[in-house]
């Protein structure tokens, strides 16, 4: 008898794996201008000094992980740093554009979210924004209802490069699968911790394209030049229900 809740736990990156997130478009675009306003620099050096502390924190061992993706944090320290004060905050810009046009779910995700609804699949999210932040749009999309469980940085106070992310959820399913696509924390990390790995690569590749999704990691290559071994690849949402059962079939 198997102590296994689960066949599989599906474990689920958010933005630009599911959905398009309300930062590019209205979060960042009204704390850089602010801040550019304020401080005479451009938005592009603006840009580049949040994305810089962001990275700086999720690299410091000890920062805390909510700490490390907490935007409205990252964006005062950087305004204390230039000199101003920032009114924007980021929370509250989130929460007024979680819906469309801002936000969106991506093409086929959500079909495919259906396909793979069963009792036999736990599907969880696992994001590294904050759930101050994904929570309302989640709820906005109307795909939270869609998910067993979902996991950010501060459920379990670790970033996703850490197993601790994942909780006591690795523990429920004898299939583990990480879809996303993001080479360390939705590839990498996930390998390490022996996990399945689908990595949804969204630049299209024609040549690609008409390969198995389980032959095309032997033809893509990270920017480092060191060999990306996912079980598969995908370009679309569309694509993963037939990819899960075959993992499952294995």
């Amino acid at each position: 008898m198997s102590d296994f809740r689960y066949q599989t736990v599906v474990f689920f990156d958010l933005d630009a794996t599911l959905i398009r997130g309300p930062f590019e478009s209205a979060v960042f675009p009204v704390v850089f201008a602010e801040l550019a306003r304020k401080t005479g620099l451009d938005t592009a050096e603006i840009r580049r000094q949040v994305i810089q502390e962001n990275l700086d924190r999720q690299r410091d061992p000890d920062c805390t992980a909510i700490r490390a993706m907490d935007w409205d944090d990252i964006f005062q320290t950087v305004s204390g740093r230039l000199g101003v004060q920032l009114e924007a905050q980021a929370m509250e810009i989130a929460h007024r554009h979680a819906g469309p046009p801002d936000a969106a779910v991506l093409e086929g995700a959500e079909q495919a979210l259906r396909q793979l609804a069963s009792p036999q699949r736990a599907l969880v999210v696992a994001t590294k924004g904050l759930k101050k932040y994904q929570l309302p749009v989640l709820d906005a999309l109307g795909l939270t209802p869609l998910f067993t469980d979902i996991l950010t940085p501060d459920v379990n106070g670790a970033l996703k490069n850490d197993l601790a992310f994942y909780g006591q959820w690795p523990a429920s399913a004898r299939l583990k699968i990480s879809v996303g696509d993001h080479t360390e924390d939705d590839v990498i990390a996930p390998r390490r911790f022996g996990f399945k790995v689908i990595w949804k690569v969204n630049t299209p590749d024609a040549g690609l394209q008409r390969l198995d999704p389980f032959d095309r990691p032997a033809h893509l290559s990270d920017s480092k030049g060191k060999t990306i071994r996912p079980d598969a690849v995908i370009f679309s949402m569309r694509e993963l229900p037939e990819v899960v059962r075959r993992l499952e079939r294995r």
